[in-house]
């Protein structure tokens, strides 16, 4: 059984889509979260293999799943700037120190996993 791997009923009819993944996928390389990177490149390859073949509630399914993936990652990225903001007002000595009180410094590799 070959896949067939193709980027242009995901473009012309699911361009919204097209985009929201595109942009989640950029998103999640930001925060360093391999994990949901790669389940959202599973996601897209998925929407382009699975998407031109299916019904509509296979369809429905997928996109669904792929804005509740983008929903989350916008979700973690603004607690992931509320955070760098309370760690810059902390280390300026402009708030009491909450994130900084251990030996980490407030200093992550990723940023999925904020408070």
């Amino acid at each position: 059984m070959i896949m067939n791997i193709s980027l242009d009923l995901l473009m012309q009819e699911y361009s919204l889509v097209f985009i929201i993944a595109i942009i989640t996928t950029v998103l999640t390389i930001m925060m360093r979260s391999f994990l949901v990177t790669s389940l959202q490149v599973l996601l897209l390859l998925s929407l382009s293999t699975v998407l031109p073949e299916s019904t509509g509630i296979i369809q429905f399914i997928l996109i669904a799943a792929q804005i509740a993936l983008s929903g989350i990652v916008v979700y973690k990225i603004y607690k992931a700037i509320d955070m760098n903001y309370r760690l810059v007002l902390e280390k300026t000595h402009q708030s009491r120190p909450n994130l900084i009180n251990d030996e980490s410094k407030g200093s992550r590799f990723s940023f999925w996993e904020t408070s």
